[in-house]
């Protein structure tokens, strides 16, 4: 990994380079003024990042403080974070060998955690297997609540996670699984006539658009055995804590698994900044800061390694979140071939402006959790969930999850990284060194974008711009 001649501009300093573009952007200043001002009144007119400022800060006060989420519950959220990611990874590769992803684990485990509220037996074991939740207490769930929907004070950036419970008008709901809910996940209960599927599937797409900020407004079905569902949602809106300075993004190339494409580049210098790599250098790694704690983490494979860390859950893991906590760096090498070496340096970031938007259908969604050992829960003859309703309402024959899909969008320019996903699942009756880094983000390349206390909200890869 060179660390000389960072911005491939001669002998001339990435400084100097800066000082070079502003000089001779100054020439023009009078049509650079006019031109800002109709981007600036353009974009005024509803773009994400021109929100803000005061508003936001005034917006977050009325929520209670943050807190970290417990150690338990944390682990539990990063552990079937990383186990599950390279799966879907494969699941849109088996779709698109060359696409992009964009996945959010912590959405899709909060579905499942609180449906797993109502399983029992072989079922409830499976899931909690997966999801890591067997020792989870009430009030490990509802930390993870408030370390998301907390406020961050002094904070531009937000974070939202919100829980629903659909119920069929007929159903009664047990009284232990309706105060779960309700009080760990902070699940607002509707009753619904399932009957007028379309209805009901309209209230859902528009309550899912009011809690991503219409980031998300998607086109929701419901089965016709469905007479129950759940759905989450996670929304984040990540102010970068050092904006890049939209005068220096400029079109660049970007080689792609498909090829070489055009795309706009940004640059930033950044002082120590915690710069990771591994002992063979077969991957380099940075993390954005958002002026909340939380960060995008972008982790950089050298060529021909990108499918060998995308494809296996361990060294995702290890690439992605070994030393990723240390501000001042760290070395370890738990053994031979998996050392990291983290510090703080002075990095040159050059990344793509990017968008991407995912969705993973249903089945692949169910074969997925199936490989992962979820079995129980999807079979109407097998599955376990009893602790759901009441003993008036078990008329309705076995309940079993009939559909499970997740829709995300994440959005990445110079004033942040803005993400949003929803999580719907069915339940169905059967019945600082002296040279600066050079960090170019010109090749295929993964991310995870972290909640202050290091939870993975979302994961994705990028093949292709």
């Amino acid at each position: 990994m060179d660390t000389t001649d960072a911005t491939n501009t001669g002998d001339t300093g990435i400084l100097d380079y800066y000082r070079t573009r502003q000089r001779r952007r100054k020439r023009n200043a009078i049509i650079a003024a006019v031109t800002a001002l109709v981007i600036v009144l353009g974009a005024c007119a509803g773009v994400w990042w021109t929100v803000g400022g005061g508003s936001i800060i005034a917006a977050n006060l009325a929520k209670p403080a943050a807190q970290p989420a417990t150690e338990a519950a944390n682990m539990s959220v990063t552990a079937f974070a990383y186990r599950s990611a390279p799966e879907f990874l494969a699941m849109e590769s088996a779709r698109d060998p060359n696409g992009n992803m964009n996945y959010s684990p912590a959405s899709m485990w909060m579905a499942l955690s609180l449906t797993a509220q109502g399983a029992k037996g072989g079922t409830r074991s499976q899931l909690d297997e997966l999801l890591g939740t067997g020792s989870l207490a009430k009030t490990d769930y509802r930390s993870l609540m408030r370390s998301i929907n907390g406020r961050y004070d002094g904070s531009q950036s937000q974070m939202s996670a919100a829980n629903s419970l659909w119920v069929d008008d007929g159903i009664t709901l047990a009284d232990g699984f309706r105060s779960t809910v309700s009080r760990s996940f902070d699940a607002e209960v509707v009753s619904a006539d399932f009957g007028d599927r379309n209805g009901v599937a309209e209230r859902m797409g528009r309550w899912v658009a009011t809690h991503t900020k219409d980031m998300l407004k998607p086109n929701v079905k419901v089965s016709e055995r469905e007479i129950m569902s759940v759905i989450n949602t996670v929304y984040a809106d990540g102010r970068w804590q050092d904006p890049f300075d939209p005068e220096f993004t400029t079109d660049e190339p970007f080689h792609g698994a498909d090829g070489e494409s055009t795309v706009r580049m940004m640059h930033r210098v950044f002082d120590s900044m915690v710069w990771a790599h591994d002992t063979n250098d077969t991957w380099q790694r940075v993390m954005i800061p958002f002026d909340n704690g939380g960060a995008l983490v972008v982790l950089l494979p050298a060529d021909g390694h990108f499918d060998e860390i995308a494809g296996d859950a361990e060294r995702m893991q290890w690439a992605l979140g070994t030393c990723a906590n240390e501000p001042y760096g760290c070395v370890t090498d738990a053994a031979p071939g998996w050392g990291v070496s983290s510090e703080p340096r002075t990095v040159y970031v050059s990344m793509p402006v990017f968008t991407i938007d995912s969705m993973f259908a249903s089945d692949e969604t169910i074969a997925t959790l199936k490989s992962l050992g979820v079995t129980d829960a999807f079979d109407d003859a097998s599955a376990d969930f009893s602790g759901m309703t009441a003993d008036e309402s078990q008329g309705i024959g076995r309940l079993f999850i009939g559909t499970v899909v997740q829709g995300t969008r994440i959005e990445v320019n110079e004033h942040g990284a803005r993400a949003a996903a929803f999580t719907k699942s069915g339940t169905d009756s059967a019945g600082a060194p002296a040279d600066p880094v050079e960090f170019t983000v010109d090749r295929p390349f993964l991310y995870a974008l972290t909640t202050p206390d290091g939870i993975p909200l979302f994961i994705g890869a990028v093949r292709n711009l």
